[in-house]
């Protein structure tokens, strides 16, 4: 009979332990460190790159439990105003202008200075962060838009190759006459009358300021006369025969694998696919000075911008996750995938097309940001119609100003 109870009281003994220790381990769990992710991007090339460094980060932190919404069919507006976005906020340079507008993001120049942002990244990245003279967001990875040709066909061709941007305009010219099209590569929030107006307008002066009057009056909007400017360029382009509405089309990475041993002859691509490009047959246009329709800026696109809302609950686990992302030992990661970052340190070792591509983020500035990043939403539509209709031969010379009209009629200021 005691042997049945000294075992009873054994297996009691046994189950009391076994519940203190599961206590003890939920109470590890639930002390767990936490850092909240809300994901507004829809560019499957930056949705790639976030995705990376949030798995580098949790292989590396698993004591924080990373907790990621993905915004598809939400409104970030709303969840950060709600606080249900969580302590780090991946949304584009719009986004973070509107959220800010609403006071609703942290300052992050404190952490541009500890981290030093501004004296190891380009200044592209600083820019498409930069709001009202304070810093709202810092660029996740920089993308140029490079034009690519062919060196055998080019010469196939008797063509020179086009080093300097303004030699572009005369292979497009013969390009348009004999039919042949451009494939052109692009971020999904991007289509190709936007990145054509961007590459136009980046030679116009002071076109980053418009960000100043976003969400403003119409009268405000009106006097930007550097937008109408860039209408009558793709204008006089068209006039001259050098484009017209057929000859871009859209193309994929496998476009870029067969651009190296294929007939086509040129193509516009973003230096996301910088392995696909880096090929001894493919040249990449060089030089954006001098005269030209084509002058000024290599166009840079940063579609996903790391910000903070003011509401943000895990201060520590946020500031490891920026320290860790902005690492030159993460940046080397990505680099070591085929990707062009935008820390300078880690680009130093770049060679061929690569260093090209390189030179281009280096030369930028925040002039070299999409002009369609410092307009409100609606405004992209309606520019990429007008200059759908300029390619047709359909000019008014009125363009900016109807778009103006058109946006602010109803309820408009």
């Amino acid at each position: 009979m005691r042997k049945k109870y000294k075992i009873i009281i054994c297996l009691l003994c046994l189950i009391i332990f076994a519940n203190i220790v599961s206590c003890n381990k939920n109470q590890v769990v639930n002390k767990d460190k936490k850092l909240n992710v809300y994901v507004d991007i829809k560019d499957k090339h930056s949705l790639n790159i976030i995705k990376f460094l949030l798995d580098e980060y949790k292989k590396e932190n698993a004591d924080v439990n990373v907790n990621i919404t993905n915004a598809i069919g939400g409104d970030v507006l709303k969840d950060v105003s709600k606080g249900t976005s969580g302590d780090i906020v991946f949304t584009s340079r719009n986004k973070m202008i509107e959220l800010q507008n609403k006071g609703f993001l942290s300052d992050l120049s404190s952490y541009y200075d500890k981290y030093t942002i501004k004296e190891r990244y380009y200044n592209i990245m600083t820019s498409y962060g930069r709001y009202s003279d304070k810093y709202y967001g810092i660029g996740i990875m920089p993308y140029t838009i490079e034009i690519l040709y062919n060196k055998e066909v080019l010469d196939k061709c008797k063509i020179n190759e086009p080093l300097r941007i303004q030699d572009v305009e005369n292979i497009a010219k013969k390009l348009n006459q004999d039919s042949i099209k451009v494939p052109v590569i692009l971020t999904d929030d991007l289509d190709v009358n936007n990145a054509l107006a961007s590459l136009i307008i980046s030679n116009k002066k002071n076109i980053y300021n418009v960000d100043n009057i976003y969400n403003s009056s119409a009268a405000s909007y009106k006097e930007k006369k550097e937008f109408q400017n860039m209408f009558d360029s793709i204008n006089n382009l068209y006039k001259k025969g050098i484009i017209n509405k057929n000859i871009f089309e859209i193309g994929n990475e496998n476009t870029l694998k067969k651009l190296s041993n294929s007939d086509i002859p040129v193509a516009v691509s973003i230096s996301y696919y910088s392995k696909e490009i880096n090929d001894e047959n493919i040249g990449i246009v060089q030089d954006y000075s001098g005269i030209g329709s084509f002058k000024g800026n290599v166009p840079v696109i940063i579609n996903a911008l790391l910000c903070i809302p003011v509401n943000n609950e895990n201060g520590d686990e946020t500031n490891e996750f920026i320290k860790f992302v902005y690492s030159d030992e993460t940046q080397k990661k990505l680099l070591d995938n085929g990707f062009i970052t935008g820390n300078k340190k880690v680009n130093e070792e770049l060679k061929d097309n690569f260093k090209i591509m390189e030179k281009h983020l280096e030369e930028s500035n925040e002039n070299s940001i999409l002009f369609i990043y410092n307009l409100p939403d609606k405004f992209r539509v309606d520019i990429s119609s007008k200059i759908d209709s300029i390619l047709t031969g359909k000019y008014s010379g009125k363009e900016w100003e109807i778009i103006i009209e058109d946006l602010f009629k109803y309820g408009g200021k």
